[in-house]
């Protein structure tokens, strides 16, 4: 299902770990289960992969569900309001990770399979 949502104010930790992510104001009708997927997002009627994650994020101790992406070959050439995503496949369930440096690898894991899933 593909949905459109406002773009909201985050942390920036997306940024410091080398993933800057948007951060998505969860729609009102959305039913996926918390965790990691591959998917497609459109900004300005331009479509991209992403990299998705719904849910909490507890290397970061925050308990509140939070949906943001990574968009892929994206260059964040300035602000957005609103955009446009499908999540496509599930990667994985939410996890803890011991350290940033250990979920920025993880990361990293769950975008080559974005791209591989999508090649």
């Amino acid at each position: 299902m593909k949905y459109t949502t406002a773009v909201i104010s985050g942390q920036g930790r997306g940024k410091t770990l080398g993933f800057p992510t948007f951060n998505l104001q969860i729609p009102i009708a959305f039913t996926a289960k918390p965790g990691i997927y591959a998917g497609r997002v459109w900004i300005q009627g331009q479509s991209y992969l992403g990299a998705f994650h719904f849910g909490p994020i507890p290397v970061f101790a925050q308990s509140q569900t939070r949906l943001e992406v990574f968009v892929l070959d994206y260059d964040h050439p300035g602000p957005i309001s609103t955009l446009s995503f499908e999540l496509v496949h599930y990667l994985r369930p939410v996890k803890n990770f011991t350290s940033p440096a250990a979920l920025t690898r993880q990361i990293s894991r769950d975008v080559q399979k974005t791209q591989k899933l999508f090649s």
